[in-house]
């Protein structure tokens, strides 16, 4: 056999293997994927919802994880999770933050397409509530989450309301406030884009728009 035959094939059987090494992990169902992210931690789902957020036909998992029988002397942590589906029914994982927002309620999780709306809600006792929702949408070049749009909303039901959102991806803040009924912009600012954070290792602790309020 030439020489240049044999370099070819070695070549072919190399990227062959490193094709395979890259392969993510398969875990038949999603605790057992939890249970290898953190082995030693124990966490427990908070909520989850579903959708196909990398575009494969297939529907994915995204969770809320609340850690449990934690340290005494530190916050439980809460992290934010999101999971590929397989053909076969398997799960890999496809996303995961780190230190993710505290609510002080409960979260709602929504699939849009590629986006993942992520709510955290503080307050909702008879006619006071109050949320905040971060918008993230799957980025194929990343192979990952990127925060595209932030928004905050209060209210007093019948008596106050606020309501601010910030687009990352246009670079625009706006305000709105509620006058006779309707609500209207009240204020709108530019600012310059700025890189988008994304989902892999996100810090709600530490992590400044340095835009929204």
């Amino acid at each position: 056999m030439p020489l240049t035959h044999r370099i070819s094939i070695a070549v072919a059987l190399l990227t062959m293997a490193a094709a395979a090494c890259a392969q993510p992990q398969e875990f038949a169902h999603s605790k057992a994927v939890v249970a290898a992210l953190f082995p030693n931690q124990k966490f427990v789902e908070w909520t989850a919802t579903a959708g196909d957020w990398n575009g494969d036909g297939v529907q994915d998992i995204a969770l809320i994880l609340n850690e449990v029988d934690g340290p005494v002397d530190r916050p439980m942590e809460i992290r934010l999770v999101v999971l590929a589906g397989t053909a076969g029914g398997a799960y890999t994982l496809l996303s995961a933050s780190s230190s993710y927002c505290v609510a002080q309620k409960f979260y709602n999780l929504e699939a849009k397409g590629a986006s993942l709306w992520v709510t955290a809600v503080d307050k909702a006792e008879g006619e006071v509530s109050a949320t905040t929702t971060l918008q993230f949408r799957f980025n194929p070049r990343r192979a990952d989450f990127e925060l595209i749009g932030k928004e905050n909303v209060w209210e007093v039901q019948g008596k106050e309301y606020g309501r601010s959102s910030v687009n990352y991806l246009a670079g625009k803040f706006i305000t709105y406030e509620r006058t006779k009924g309707r609500v209207k912009t009240s204020k709108e600012k530019r600012f310059a884009v700025p890189s988008l954070a994304s989902l892999n290792g996100f810090n709600c602790t530490t992590y400044d728009d340095g835009v929204s309020p």
